[in-house]
């Protein structure tokens, strides 16, 4: 024979499983770093000043601002130093067939 169960019943759950009695959770307050200390590269300094956009942008645009974030340092990082940057073209390199 079991015992029975003298644990209390559980509160009820919405359709998205939490509960519907009692006060809502706090939500933390969300801390956005400092601005970038400037690095002394333009490039770089021009990319992670989009950094600075994140907590205006909304959520359902981060993808296409860390995309962007991304193009921005593969820039920096394909361009020679102390030169400017190159401009993008969509030619193909000579001996490439």
């Amino acid at each position: 024979m079991t015992e029975p169960n003298n644990l209390p019943d559980p509160e009820p759950e919405n359709h998205e499983g939490h509960m519907l009695d009692g006060p809502e959770p706090a939500r933390p307050e969300i801390q956005w770093p400092d601005a970038a200390i400037p690095t002394g590269d333009p490039l770089v300094d021009k990319a992670l000043g989009i950094l600075g956009l994140v907590p205006a942008t909304p959520v359902a645009d981060h993808g296409e601002l860390y995309s962007g974030l991304h193009d921005s340092l593969l820039e920096a990082l394909d361009a020679e130093p102390g030169l400017p940057a190159s401009p993008k073209s969509n030619s193909r390199p000579e001996g490439d067939s």
